[in-house]
């Protein structure tokens, strides 16, 4: 029993030591080329955003980060007053590491830990007041996470190269899977505005109304 509590607590202090290297893809993602954002001219969309939560913890797909991330945008504007609201969900599930969890103690963090989560994400615009949704996307995501001494050099030089992983000692969180989120959903809702000039001036005129708080 004492032989067991110790390869626990082995295995959660190599794991808090050891660095870690995120590799995310979105599930059925096509090679359409990117929506110039600079085509929709005028006043940004605001929106209230309301992120739900599926546990009292930060996970990949679902943490502060988002505020900051769609703070960037060319697109949106967050307002806590606009009348159209933007709700952001996630349903999240991980893969243990099983085995390999068990060889990278054995070898003190060189053999690699692995573990896969998997998650749909929806983006859902709706009328604050009569609760009527306008546009919804679901995007599914899908993530690996690599734990072993090994991966220094790995995530020091490949986010260079690729805006799809990233690496060091946070493994509850990632700003590169949000990243990804907000820029397709971005896209998306851009690219529906271009071709429905109807929907942009909806979501233009909704977000400038504002609501008693």
């Amino acid at each position: 029993m004492q032989f067991v509590i110790r390869c626990f607590f082995s295995f959660v202090f190599l794991s808090f030591i050891s660095c870690n290297f995120h590799y995310f893809a979105l599930a059925n993602e096509s090679n359409q080329t990117a929506v110039d954002l600079d085509k929709i001219t005028g006043d940004k969309i605001r929106f209230h955003l309301i992120r739900v939560e599926e546990t009292s913890k930060a996970n990949l797909y679902n943490s502060p980060g988002l505020e900051f991330e769609l703070a960037k945008s060319k697109l949106f504007k967050l307002s806590r007053t606009s009348k159209l609201n933007l709700t952001y969900t996630t349903q999240t599930g991980t893969d243990s590491a099983g085995i390999s969890a068990v060889l990278f103690l054995l070898t003190l963090g060189i053999f690699p830990s692995f573990v896969e989560t998997h998650s749909n994400v929806t983006f859902t615009l709706m009328d604050r007041e009569d609760k009527k949704i306008i546009r919804d996307y679901t995007y599914p995501i899908q993530g690996r996470r690599i734990v072993s001494w090994l991966t220094i050099p790995f995530y020091i030089v490949l986010p260079i190269f690729s805006d799809s992983v990233d690496g060091g000692s946070n493994f509850e969180t990632s700003n590169v899977s949000l990243r990804m989120l907000v820029e397709k959903f971005e896209s998306d809702l851009a690219k529906d505005c271009l071709e429905n000039p109807e929907l942009l001036e909806t979501l233009r005129n909704k977000g400038n109304e504002s609501i008693d708080l």
